[in-house]
């Protein structure tokens, strides 16, 4: 299929290895490809690496597509994705949860927080309170978690996975840059990972001073050390 509609970034970068970094819109045209190609490859990559993911293939295969199409059209969650420029095929992707409550701590499937937070809402009124409380907002930062990146065996080595980040944390930066917010973006990264982390800190973020946790997973049931890296150190980033 086409992928009008889908925004493309940093086309210049990987175009000679025929990859396009893509955002999947929550439109018409978005929800299909999110269902046509980025569905099957989320679930072989769970079959072929389980080990990567908080989730598990037994669990999204019984997704009905309504179940699918809820994380795609979140107002909470942004999807980017590595195609290959010929058939549209998936090969990486990664996701953005937020903004999120300052009072969420990350977490390695961010899509449990989205699926419990409620989108922001504005409201007016006569007596110049609201005015006080966006004040009062602006002060505080903008907080993001990604969801871990994954790229396909046959598709790494030509930095998908750094494209993709940088796509993240630019959209991250842009969106607190517009409300003259800082930033705290976060990522979750299995402690035992350190291909995983390098890339992380090879594309700006820094390990937590905290030394990992080990966390039970009632998905999977089993127990991992999780470390947490933040973009630019947690101190927050200033969006100036």
């Amino acid at each position: 299929m086409s992928v009008e509609g889908v925004t493309a970034t940093h086309e210049s970068e990987i175009q000679v290895s025929k990859f396009n970094v893509l955002t999947i819109p929550a439109d018409a045209k978005g929800c299909q490809f999110y269902l046509e190609q980025y569905k099957p490859f989320r679930l072989a990559s769970l079959q072929r690496d389980a080990h990567a993911f908080g989730s598990t293939y037994a669990r999204e295969i019984a997704f009905d597509d309504d179940a699918w199409l809820n994380r795609v059209k979140n107002p909470l969650a942004t999807t980017f994705v590595a195609v290959r420029s010929d058939n549209n095929q998936v090969v990486a992707s990664t996701s953005m949860i937020g903004p999120l409550p300052k009072t969420s701590s990350p977490v390695s499937n961010p899509y449990q927080v989205v699926s419990q937070t409620a989108p922001p809402v504005s409201s007016t009124s006569n007596n110049g309170s609201n005015e006080n409380d966006d004040n009062k907002a602006n002060d505080e930062p903008l907080y993001f978690q990604m969801a871990a990146v994954y790229t396909s065996p046959e598709a790494r080595g030509r930095g998908l996975a750094k494209a993709l980040i940088r796509t993240a944390t630019d959209e991250a930066r842009s969106r607190a840059q517009e409300q003259g917010r800082a930033l705290v973006l976060s990522v979750v990264v299995y402690a035992a990972n350190s291909a995983a982390i390098s890339v992380y800190e090879r594309c700006g973020f820094v390990k937590s001073a905290e030394e990992p946790k080990l966390v039970f997973n009632p998905l999977k049931n089993t127990s991992e050390k999780e470390l947490e890296m933040y973009f630019g150190g947690k101190e927050v980033v200033k969006s100036a």
